[in-house]
């Protein structure tokens, strides 16, 4: 086993000669597994996009054996929304993606062992802010942007994976049988309680509607991270109610000295606790590109 993701286990394989990552979806007890399965295989098959993982295909496979102690010890990514085996399973769902070798951008924020110059900080942020853009554009949040979630391929390059928790805003059907139609940008009913603790948007943490905006917020505490190399927690980084605002104090003194300030605003920027102040793909992509200038 190699990862987790929202909804299964992953593991390395091999299809027609290539290494392969496969997804393992787990049934379980806590969420509708079929609804968010069914989700995450429509997106990846229509996703074509060189910062988002590739889909290869689906299958069905026989129940697994019993967990080996290796695999109950192993929590590499202890994910909040990992799904929890149910009992009873006929068949397993397999989902096949690209392997990507190199690891996830959590990786290379914590293993101070990994060369992380600010060249390729500022082409991961680049990255990240392009696998978004292009999900935006298709009108769809991811809704569980995190660094387990941003693979990095061989050229060193971020694709984004695990649309388990996405939100496809066309097409949704109704209890009628036919459609109807919800647009991303604008908060909708879209009141799911979703993602990940230290990345979720204050809005979602208040219970508040939220649109495509909550990505750009779990954005600025990736750039965060990424500036200072330390991972948003219950500690670090830490929202707290009422408000949930970060504290601009603690990034600034948090991040590394050779940080470009630029950089540093943007992210916070990014993280405003009113989402209309918070800048969309386009201009956080033009943002960038000034800032490739300065490292």
């Amino acid at each position: 086993r190699v990862g987790k993701g929202s909804f299964g286990n992953v593991y390395k394989g091999e299809w027609s000669r290539r290494q392969v990552a496969i997804k393992e979806v787990l049934p379980s007890t806590e969420y509708d597994v079929e609804k968010y399965m069914a989700r995450e295989i429509t997106l990846m098959q229509q996703a074509r996009h060189p910062n988002v993982v590739q889909y290869l295909g689906l299958c069905l496979a026989p129940p697994a054996p019993p967990p080996s102690k290796n695999d109950s010890d192993d929590s590499d990514d202890s994910d909040s929304g990992s799904a929890k085996p149910a009992a009873g399973t006929s068949k397993r769902v397999l989902i096949i993606s690209e392997f990507l070798p190199r690891g996830n951008l959590r990786q290379y924020i914590l293993d101070r062992t990994l060369p992380f110059p600010w060249r390729l900080r500022i082409s991961f942020a680049t990255d990240i802010a392009r696998a978004l853009a292009y999900l935006h554009a298709r009108n769809t949040m991811h809704r569980d942007l995190k660094g387990e979630n941003l693979l990095v391929s061989d050229n060193e390059r971020l694709k984004a994976c695990d649309f388990g928790l996405a939100r496809v805003a066309h097409a949704v059907v109704n209890g009628q049988g036919g459609s109807e139609e919800i647009d991303a940008r604008k908060p909708s009913d879209m009141y799911t309680y979703c993602g990940t603790d230290g990345y979720m948007s204050p809005e979602i943490l208040l219970g508040l509607p939220f649109d495509i905006r909550t990505d750009i917020y779990s954005l600025g505490i990736l750039y965060i991270e990424i500036a200072s190399r330390k991972l948003a927690s219950t500690t670090t980084f830490a929202r707290r109610p009422p408000n949930y605002h970060l504290s601009r104090e603690e990034v600034l003194s948090s991040v590394s000295s050779v940080c470009p300030r630029s950089f540093v605003d943007l992210a916070l920027e990014c993280c405003d606790a009113n989402p209309d102040r918070r800048p969309d793909c386009k201009a956080i992509l033009r943002r960038l590109r000034s800032i490739e200038h300065e490292v």
